[in-house]
């Protein structure tokens, strides 16, 4: 057996090795490998709207920025059709329109949403209490219609799930309000009398506080105000 036939350690077989002037990974990085098969196998519709939201950057004048594909698209249409041509001016036009008439039919659906809940609510409350079920939610009292963004806000449950969570959030942010009042006039107390609080006890009305901004964040985050509106018709 010639020498460049010995296969062995370090000496492959030769139908395995790879081809003088030809790449050893022929479909590129795993990484890029990866996104160009997932591209292969996305539907068609998919596929352009993931390339709409891919960035391209754009300059204007002397500043540059990155815009998704969609918006330099947008950006460069109706830059054409400032500068005369018909074409692109027609479908500017046609786009704004439907834009303007998708935002109109949201704006009425907001604002008869809110209408609605706010002339059929105590028809619905008695209705409910006759027949010894929950108050329906939300509460008129947490729909508001904002006249400056047209959008409706809800600051209350909107299902008796939430409205449960909702009470107990109160019940011990309640708890903890009461009890930060106590310390702070316990603290006061003994300032008065000329025998300061201790680190600790700091500390401790620290600690209380944290636990009190924990109950404010997610009503924050839920967008709910501090009360339960209707309390007592419920």
């Amino acid at each position: 057996m010639a020498d460049e036939d010995k296969v062995g350690y370090r000496r492959p077989p030769k139908s395995s090795q790879f081809k003088k002037g030809q790449s050893g990974n022929p479909l590129g990085s795993s990484r890029k490998a990866r996104m160009r098969q997932r591209q292969q196998t996305l539907p068609l519709g998919e596929l352009v709207l993931e390339n709409s939201r891919g960035l391209v950057p754009i300059r204007e004048g002397d500043r540059r920025s990155t815009v998704s594909l969609k918006e330099a698209l947008i950006r460069r249409e109706a830059a054409l059709a400032i500068q005369g041509s018909r074409l692109a001016l027609k479908s500017c036009l046609d786009r704004i329109d439907k834009a303007e008439q998708r935002e109109l039919a949201e704006v009425l659906a907001h604002y008869e949403t809110y209408r609605d809940i706010q002339a059929h609510y105590p028809a619905k409350a008695k209705a409910c209490r006759d027949r010894g079920l929950p108050p329906p939610l939300p509460h008129p009292d947490d729909v508001h219609f904002d006249y400056s963004t047209y959008k409706l806000k809800i600051t209350g449950p909107i299902n008796h799930e939430q409205f449960h969570r909702l009470e107990k959030i109160l019940e011990a942010r309640e708890i903890f309000m009461t009890k930060i009042a106590e310390q702070r006039a316990d603290a006061e107390e003994c300032a008065r009398q000329g025998c300061p609080y201790s680190p600790s006890d700091f500390d401790f009305i620290n600690r209380l506080e944290g636990y009190l901004k924990i109950f404010d964040d997610e009503l924050e985050k839920r967008g709910w105000l501090p009360r339960i509106a209707g309390r007592k018709e419920a």
